[in-house]
């Protein structure tokens, strides 16, 4: 079977080739540097799984010709899957397959559901078995007739035990400084090995530490005064920003709506997202805390122990509420709100007219119908009301009513979908002032996170520059604040603008008074902390990475070993203390 195993090779080497040349394709111009030192590290890269792949494909051969066949087509239908799979993952989330796959695994509804949508799943589903039938055709036909079968069980053998070794031990290696060149040099295959791995409970040994520990608290509690505010609105706007926002002449097309309520109240310019994914954004906004490596503390074992916004303001009196018109289950949200301490929970199931939905739930218009009915009912029988929302229209697949903006809504372009969201959102807020609630109430406007990862920083930072705004006509005067500062200090600012005085201790600084603050970030297991000049990254096998921003962009640089300590002090308090 030699020549079988050096086509074989010989085809697996090409794949991971063309998937690497389709990923630099995506990436354009920022991965030049990147690709021919990501074509050799690839290669080696993709040798350590082929001894995996080898060792699988033995153990069939181990049984027989005929037990063997069946084994190498189940093997390249599992292939043939993971390649598309890497592919759709590629378009959606900018990165190879890695730990968010075992999340999504969990709501196989729901995600059957999205790619039906997004991708028109089941139109490929008949050309995709084709394609695997005409693959093994040709496949098969390495392989020695039945006549002639004689296989060496000795030489199979010792490939299963090569690879129950490699799947064992294999590395992926020490992370470079360029995400595009860990991207380009990786494989999903090992990024999912590499999850699989992971102890995220573990903080000691794994991260970088100083030589000298130091203890550093980092939570504090907010400076009370009288409250300004009787109610709350809290609008989590889905991947709002980008360069519809940060760019002036975007800004103007895309987001009018949003720039003229940015001139009303106070917004907020260098405000940065813990991560790239929703559930990064909630545990920032509502539990005010670190975002520690590995998935949001939202998923795990013991939420409920976390510093709460909502439980905070429901001991003060406040009747607490979360409106969201996606899936109840998804992404463990309602055990999450529950958990922290929501009165009442809303999903589209609780929609009388849910007119226009795709997958991931009901339009932005909808979701701001029912939030002022909510407030209108609620404000009747409660003295003070913290009402919460997420919105899902600006997210893949970009569809949204038609005849309500200027842009088609059947084209399902990223920014004709954040129009629709801007224009929302503006409208949900002219008709909330002719509530009676109205002049009672802070509205407050942020992001969950960035809509796309941007740079090849390890932890790509400068794509977590979110909005935030603040809405008041009464007490707060419009104006621009240039304070740096992280989404996860909402809740202290939120805390000391309604009068409340917490029972727990919540993380970062009131971005209305810090003017030299940072943003603890996190990405990939790697975590970090960026303030107005630099980030500095902890990497998980101990490495210590640094990068300075220069003309807007992070560009590599010796790590600042101070804001390291405290980095390193910072996310392993949390660790600790979430742990303990």
């Amino acid at each position: 079977m030699t020549d079988f195993w050096w086509r074989f090779a010989v085809l697996w080497l090409l794949l991971g080739l063309g998937l690497r040349v389709f990923i630099a394709g995506q990436l354009g111009a920022e991965a030049v540097d990147a690709r021919l030192e990501a074509v050799v590290l690839g290669l080696v890269n993709d040798l350590k799984v082929y001894a995996i792949v080898g060792g699988w494909l033995a153990m069939g051969f181990l049984f027989g010709f005929r037990t063997g066949r069946i084994w190498l087509g189940l093997t390249l239908a599992i292939i043939s899957l993971i390649t598309v799979a890497e592919v759709v993952y590629w378009i959606e989330f900018q990165s190879r397959l890695d730990r968010l796959v075992f999340h999504y695994l969990a709501y196989p509804r729901e995600v059957i559901a999205f790619l039906q949508e997004q991708f028109y799943l089941t139109w490929y589903a008949l050309p995709f078995l084709g394609v695997v039938g005409l693959l093994y055709r040709w496949v098969s036909r390495w392989l020695p007739a039945r006549e002639l079968w004689a296989p060496d069980r000795l030489g199979l053998f010792a490939w299963v035990v090569a690879g129950a070794t490699f799947l064992a031990f294999v590395d992926p290696g020490a992370p470079a400084h360029s995400r595009y060149l860990n991207q380009l040099a990786s494989n999903g295959y090992l990024g999912v090995l590499s999850a699989a791995r992971v102890d995220v409970s573990v903080w000691q040994g794994a991260y970088w530490q100083p030589p000298l520990l130091e203890r550093f608290e980092a939570s504090v509690r907010p400076r009370v005064a009288a409250a300004q505010f009787k109610h709350l609105v809290l609008v989590v706007e889905e991947s709002f920003g980008g360069d519809a926002w940060w760019d002036d002449a975007a800004r103007k097309k895309y987001m009018p709506e949003f720039a003229e309520l940015a001139a009303q109240g106070v917004y907020f310019d260098q405000v940065y997202a813990t991560g790239s994914r929703t559930t990064r954004g909630l545990e920032a906004i509502l539990n005010g805390y670190p975002p520690l490596p590995g998935i949001a503390l939202t998923e795990r074992p013991g939420f409920e122990r976390l510093p709460s916004l909502p439980r905070e303001l429901g001991r003060a009196g406040f009747h607490t509420s979360f409106v969201y018109g996606g899936w109840p289950g998804f992404s463990n949200f309602f055990d999450y709100w529950r958990g922290i301490g929501f009165d009442e929970m809303l999903s589209r199931y609780d929609f009388d007219d849910r007119w226009f939905e795709t997958s991931w739930g009901v339009a932005d218009e909808i979701l701001f119908d029912k939030l002022l009915s909510e407030m209108d009912r609620l404000t009747e029988s409660h003295q003070r009301v913290m009402i919460s929302a997420l919105t899902v229209s600006n997210h893949r697949p970009f569809d949204f009513p038609g005849k309500r903006i200027a842009y088609p809504a059947n084209e399902r372009r990223r920014e004709y979908v954040i129009a629709y969201a801007d224009w929302a959102l503006g409208n949900f807020v002219r008709r909330a002032a002719a509530h009676p609630w109205f002049d009672d109430t802070l509205i407050v406007v942020v992001a969950d996170h960035g809509p796309t990862l941007v740079g090849g920083a390890l932890v790509p930072a400068t794509g977590f520059h979110v909005p935030l705004l603040f809405l008041d006509h009464e007490r707060l005067s419009p104006r621009v604040v240039h304070h740096f500062g992280s989404t996860m200090s909402l809740p202290i600012t939120l805390l000391e603008l309604l009068g409340v005085q917490p029972s727990t201790r919540f993380y970062g600084a009131n971005l209305l008074n810090e003017a030299n603050g940072v943003a603890p970030v996190e990405h990939n297991y790697h975590v970090g902390l960026l303030d107005r000049d630099r980030l500095t990254v902890l990497v998980r096998n101990g490495d210590l990475l640094g990068w300075r921003f220069t003309g807007g962009a992070l560009q590599p640089a010796r790590p600042d070993l101070e804001q390291a300590a405290r980095a390193e002090a910072l996310f392993r308090n949390a660790h600790e203390g979430f742990y303990r």
